[in-house]
């Protein structure tokens, strides 16, 4: 599966994810671009700033459903 594919289905099945948490879970060191790819692709993916723990402030990427009916 391709970095993006793994991406999109992390997304898919989690609450969005960070740059660490790509990193560490997915081995995609470069999020923020695969996530300009993905976007290109005509996909809708919310940027959500966060502050942890530790303050440090990260983004968190979340696909955004889209309502149908």
């Amino acid at each position: 599966m391709t970095q993006n594919g793994k991406i999109l289905h992390w997304l898919e099945t989690h609450d969005g994810i960070t740059t660490l948490e790509a990193t560490l879970n997915l081995g995609v060191c470069r999020i923020s671009e695969r996530i300009r790819e993905i976007e290109r692709l005509g996909v809708s993916i919310d940027h959500v700033p966060e502050t942890t723990s530790n303050g440090h402030h990260v983004v968190r990427y979340k696909l955004l459903k889209v309502a149908h009916g």
